[in-house]
């Protein structure tokens, strides 16, 4: 292993690192995530396309031993994390990283789910919960900065799904922290786990495998992981080899000079965290629309006479740098699915002046039929502003433009960074979401059983009652 690449300086941390390393902040940083991860899982597992996923992935392989979020039925690790994942990614609702987009927590948590079983099925050993927690740590902290190695939301301007791309890197990063892999056999993880990224952004025009892409993701770095863990090798130096390999393949057809930066990967590292760059969301939409959700939210605040009345809106236009246009700037046409409407701008912001929210109510059958909101959506349109993609702080700009039939009169709302990445979610908010969320599917009891266990993982001696209690 050559101790002074990318790979190798990366995959050392991911070996030595100890959880006294973390820093307290990032650690209880780490515990929200975790809890609202599984709050997204539990809303999720019972969807129509999560039960199809269960039952197709049912009639295909056998029965095994790890656990799924809301259900009974065990599966091998394999298909037990690629199911939990979908459930954590059924209706983004799940946090995402401000700068390298993954949806961590459907990445991470579902991987180390399935390790934590396969490792007890064996009796090798019992997972502590300080144990879990680092993994988490390890995971969440890896996904992000293999991202920014390949400029981070650059990926999606190309058609790649990020947090797919990025995705299985993570997986296998905290799956050999908690199988405590030494380092050149995480670089074989690593190695067969980054030859599996891949991910297309075309899944969001109401494609259900969009809720499956982490999914691979995680199920793809596990299955490296425990292959690794064999005596399987990978291929060494993945992130840096100059072909095929992870950065140089992922960054053909960047814009950007140098196509990818390896170094930002492992620039200190251990030392600044990207943890605390991962978003909770406020609305059950794509990051994408969130700062346009502000912008109406604004307006309906500033001019709330003016927006009282929908008739009279005669136009919106909605400004967006590339990256988003590209994402969430397309014009939707009925019927649309739940999955098109929440990657859509225009659906986002016609349902917050119709609804005054943007909830998970909001696209069911109802609202996704609504002639009120369709009646918005043909009055808006949106525009690629090329002084939105200066810089890194620029490309999350979105402003709003409302026209009025009734007068020469408009509203405009400039947004800089939407809700969550400022101001952030505090940690008392994540845990009213996990509340919220978690006690329409499980009793309050276990709800606040499950939390007192992981606000205090460094404390659990093992984490086999967390799986009981989170499982089934």
């Amino acid at each position: 292993m050559n101790l002074e690449g990318v790979t190798g300086q990366l995959c050392t941390w991911i070996a030595e690192i100890q959880l006294e390393d973390v820093p307290e902040v990032i650690r209880t940083r780490i515990k929200h995530l975790f809890l609202d991860g599984l709050a997204c899982g539990l809303h999720g597992a019972h969807l129509q396309w999560s039960e199809l996923a269960v039952r197709g992935v049912l009639d295909m392989e056998g029965e095994g031993w790890c656990g799924l979020l809301g259900w009974e039925e065990r599966l091998g690790p394999l298909p037990a994390a690629l199911l939990n994942s979908t459930f954590i990614q059924a209706f983004e609702l799940d946090d995402y990283h401000s700068g390298a987009p993954i949806h961590s927590a459907a990445v991470v948590l579902p991987s180390i789910f399935a390790a934590v079983q396969q490792v007890s099925r064996h009796g090798e050993s019992t997972i502590t919960g300080s144990a879990l927690l680092l993994a988490a740590v390890v995971g969440f902290e890896v996904g992000p900065r293999v991202g920014l190695g390949l400029h981070g939301k650059d990926i999606l301007t190309r058609g790649w799904h990020s947090g797919a791309v990025f995705g299985p890197a993570a997986a296998a990063a905290a799956t050999s922290n908690l199988m405590r892999l030494p380092a050149k056999v995480a670089e074989d993880a690593l190695g067969i786990a980054c030859t599996q990224a891949g991910g297309l952004m075309a899944a969001q025009y109401g494609s259900m495998a969009k809720r499956m892409q982490h999914g691979f993701a995680a199920r793809n770095g596990l299955f490296a992981t425990l292959m690794a863990s064999k005596g399987y090798t990978g291929i060494k130096g993945v992130l840096e080899e100059p072909y095929g390999g992870y950065l140089s393949t992922f960054g053909l057809g960047s814009k950007h000079e140098p196509t990818s930066v390896p170094d930002r990967i492992v620039s200190k590292l251990g030392q600044e965290w990207e943890i605390m760059n991962i978003v909770c969301k406020s609305y059950a939409s794509v990051a994408a629309t969130h700062a346009a959700i502000d912008c109406i939210v604004l307006l309906q605040h500033q001019h709330r006479d003016e927006l009282r009345d929908l008739e009279k809106i005669s136009h919106i236009q909605v400004e967006m740098s590339e990256m988003f246009y590209k994402k969430s700037g397309w014009t939707p046409l009925p019927p649309i699915s739940e999955t098109a409407a929440q990657m859509s701008v225009q659906y986002a912001i016609a349902v917050q002046l119709v609804a005054g929210q943007v909830q998970p109510e909001h696209f069911s059958s109802p609202t996704l039929e609504s002639l009120e909101v369709w009646k918005l959506i043909g009055k808006c349109t949106c525009r690629h502003n090329r002084d939105f993609d200066n810089d890194e702080a620029t490309r999350w700009h979105q402003r709003v433009t409302v026209e009025f039939s009734d007068s020469d009169r408009r509203v405009q709302a400039l947004v800089k960074l939407p809700k969550g990445i400022d101001p952030k979610l505090s940690n008392e908010e994540i845990r009213q979401k996990w509340r919220r969320m978690a006690e329409k599917v499980m009793a309050r009891d276990r709800v606040g059983e499950i939390e007192r266990l992981v606000l205090d993982l460094e404390n659990v001696e093992s984490v086999e009652r967390l799986m009981s209690l989170i499982m089934g």
